[in-house]
């Protein structure tokens, strides 16, 4: 059944006379319109729009331009380019459509509204949307999430990871990591919970492999976790955030004070958390993965965490063996390097002096 237009322009606005576009499809076509929108950011806004205007293929349903809304510029030399049109509206009467474009410095979206019951109009918007994804849009970037907390109650904050990329690891870690990270790497493909401990001295590599596996696993759920917040990892708002993110993997970085062996009750219900979310009832159903990383000894480390079946993965990260530390030294563009460095040593190697060998290395890579 046809829509039918109904109320005036009057009505398309808002309290503060502000254009509301919905408003003015029904006030259009009648009924509620449905709408999907399309969003870019770009550092090209002003040449973009006339490309994306261009890829939006308006003669297919007989588009007519309603308005514009122009940017200007105000000083006396101004040039006719400086000026450009950053809104636009475009209505099609045969097929109860409108199409909105606005560009601000940075950012652009185009908001499709439509009447439901037209499927052609719909699948025309849907292959639409698609082509300008495929043309605008940025290749999916992996990111990872840190845990936040408000009035109380849990989410999160996206962190995206451009610098992220992923590496060679035969290059970056001695061999007998490889079995270790295939046994990591098939471990996040499962639904499955566990714990992964990933120790060693500052510098060697540990939140470097962490990148890599947030590089390569886009799809997966990664969750930086604050030492300050795991005690409260069973708390009920914290297990109602973890019913929406189950399968996720929660990583905690210098995780001493976590992990160590429990002499006290503080220590002990941290443990027990952990416990509890990796092997207790909630394992089967969460599937929630622990990636812990720390710099204390393996041996100080809550023996219940250790248990087979519970932990899927442990490595102690050291310093690249002499071979590949002068592997990657040249690959990298240094002078002949000779001995074993850890990551950071051999990154900075140029800024550092390593005449004394036996110093301590401060950072991590």
């Amino acid at each position: 059944m046809e829509n039918t237009a109904t109320g005036t322009l009057l009505d398309t606005l808002n309290q503060d006379k502000r254009f509301r576009i919905y408003a003015y499809h029904t006030v259009c076509f009648g009924g509620l319109p449905s709408c999907l929108r399309f969003s870019v950011f770009t550092d090209r806004t002003r040449t973009l729009v006339d490309e994306i205007i261009t890829c939006l293929d308006l003669e297919r349903f007989s588009f007519e331009t309603i308005f514009k809304n122009w940017s200007t510029e105000d000083f006396k030399n101004a040039l006719p380019t400086d000026d450009y049109p950053y809104e636009y509206v475009f209505k099609s009467e045969s097929g109860q459509m409108l199409v909105h474009l606005n560009a601000r410095e940075g950012f652009i979206t185009v908001d499709f509204y439509y009447n439901v019951n037209r499927a052609d109009c719909e699948q025309w918007i849907l292959k639409t949307n698609q082509n300008l994804r495929a043309k605008f849009s940025p290749a999916k970037q992996p990111k990872f999430k840190v845990l936040m907390q408000q009035e109380g109650m849990f989410g999160t904050e996206d962190v995206n990871t451009n610098d992220f990329e992923a590496i060679n690891l035969t290059e970056y870690y001695n061999d007998d990591f490889m079995e270790i990270d295939a046994t990591i790497s098939d471990f996040m493909t499962k639904k499955e919970s566990g714990i992964i401990l990933l120790h060693g001295e500052p510098g060697t590599g540990k939140t470097t492999y962490i990148k890599n596996l947030i590089s390569r696993f886009h799809d997966k759920n990664f969750i930086f976790v604050q030492n300050d917040f795991v005690r409260d990892l069973l708390k009920p708002s914290f297990v109602s955030f973890l019913l929406q993110n189950k399968n996720a993997a929660l990583i905690i970085e210098d995780a001493e004070k976590v992990v160590v062996s429990r002499d006290n009750v503080s220590e002990d219900s941290v443990v027990s958390t952990i416990l509890q979310l990796t092997d207790g009832l909630f394992s089967d159903f969460l599937n929630i993965k622990i990636i812990c990383t720390f710099n204390t000894d393996i041996e100080r480390i809550d023996k219940a965490l250790l248990r087979k079946g519970r932990m899927v993965a442990k490595y102690n990260f050291t310093a690249l063996s002499a071979e590949k530390t002068a592997a990657l030294a040249k690959k990298l563009g240094h002078a002949e390097v000779k001995g074993s460095l850890t990551l950071a040593d051999i990154f900075e190697f140029d800024k550092r002096d390593f005449k004394d060998q036996s110093k301590k290395v401060i950072g991590f890579v």
